[in-house]
Formats: structure tokens, sequence, C-alpha cells
């Protein structure tokens, strides 16, 4: 079975574990960046299936990642 990517991008630790935790549960693969400046690193690596975005993080906020990773 291929299993799908999630990128989760937030710089709150609790949040990133509380979502890893259950999407690899059911089966996903997670990759966690916790500002700006990783996300689109681990994002233009390893090319996501999905990407939960917070807005409000450091150096680089959610917008622009979004902009940078198009």
């Amino acid at each position: 079975m291929n299993q799908k990517k999630i990128l989760l991008i937030d710089d709150e630790l609790d949040i990133l574990e509380i979502l890893s935790y259950n999407l690899e549960k059911e089966g996903y693969n997670t990759l966690e960046a916790t500002d700006g400046e990783k996300a689109v690193d681990i994002a233009l690596n390893n090319t996501p299936d999905l990407i939960l975005l917070d807005i409000m993080i450091p150096k680089m906020d959610g917008l622009s990642v979004c902009q940078r990773i198009r």
C-alpha cells in the first residue's frame, strides 16, 4: 500500500503531536515543520499529498509559504 504523505505545519508542538498521532493511526505518513522556511524545504523535497498549514508561523507566514510552494 502506498501511504499518503501529509505535511503538518504549525509552531505549536502540542497540535503537531495530536495531528500526527491521529493521522498515523489512520495509516498516513506525516511530515512536520514548525516554521515557514522548514515547511517550504520539506514540501519541495518530499511532495506531500496534502498540506495542513497554520497561517501564523515563525520566519515566514502561512500565506507566503503557500505562495512559495505553489
